[in-house]
């Protein structure tokens, strides 16, 4: 069990800046050899849904599978501080991406508006009717509560603008949005700097380990979190009838 912790990390530490490892690296870093690598490789492989790809030499860990490999180093109890530093800014966001798809939300990874004339950008978009959760993804270097209220704030000003921006039906359509006659948008924070979760101005902010605990318990926060509604036109089914 200690040996696949290891390996599992090993892998997340050296597939920070790339797609592909090298299996003689995770041997040397883990002191196993290469067979004993590839043995439990294959056998975590037969324990989740997103297989690594592999061969004698190499590991290769498409993005879209990383968040399960955080996910088991997570559970594996890993230090937190040594997974988050093993991780690239960009695998908060796919992690994000796979809980809320796990969750059965339809999600949408950086998108881009703009709202009287000021440009936008939403790092991870999450919707599941009537909510659409907005997500600011970000790895930081700090967690003081000064900044953690100061980018609620901002984040609360970007979906303002999101949820006037959705306001008109052509934008509606970019999201594939009909027939949510009450949709409400929430803003959301994902960190790597805090241990708990927190809510600043109706935001609230997610160590990124719990990030799948906070969508399960959703109606405990649901009361006091900031919401944006929007007004989607619902669209009416025209029947047509056969008169003898």
């Amino acid at each position: 069990m200690i040996s696949t912790k290891n390996v599992l990390y090993a892998i997340l530490q050296r597939s920070k800046e790339t797609q592909e490892v090298s299996i003689d690296q995770i041997a040397e870093q883990t002191k196993l050899s290469n067979q004993q690598v590839i043995e439990i490789i294959a056998n975590l492989n037969e324990d989740t849904s997103s297989k690594l790809s592999f061969n004698k030499n190499t590991i290769y860990i498409p993005r879209k599978n990383k968040a399960q490999i955080i996910l088991k180093v997570i559970e594996s109890g890993f230090d937190l501080d040594r997974i988050i530093d093993s991780l690239h800014w960009s695998d908060f966001e796919n992690f994000c991406l796979t809980v809320f798809e796990f969750h059965e939300f339809q999600t949408f990874q950086n998108f881009h508006f703009t709202q009287k004339r000021n440009r936008y950008e939403i790092d991870v978009l999450g919707f599941r009717d009537p909510l659409m959760f907005a997500i600011d993804a970000k790895k930081w270097k700090t967690g003081h509560a000064g900044a953690l209220k100061a980018v609620a704030k901002k984040q609360i000003d970007r979906i303002k603008a999101l949820s006037e921006y959705l306001q008109k039906p052509a934008n509606q359509a970019k999201l594939h949005l009909k027939n949510v006659p009450n949709l409400r948008i929430i803003p959301l924070i994902v960190t790597s700097k805090m241990y708990e979760i927190q809510i600043f101005h109706g935001v609230p902010i997610i160590p990124f380990f719990k990030l799948n605990s906070f969508i399960t318990e959703l109606s405990r926060f649901l009361g006091i979190l900031k919401q944006f509604p929007v007004k989607i036109r619902v669209q009416k089914t025209l029947l047509s009838y056969n008169f003898p």
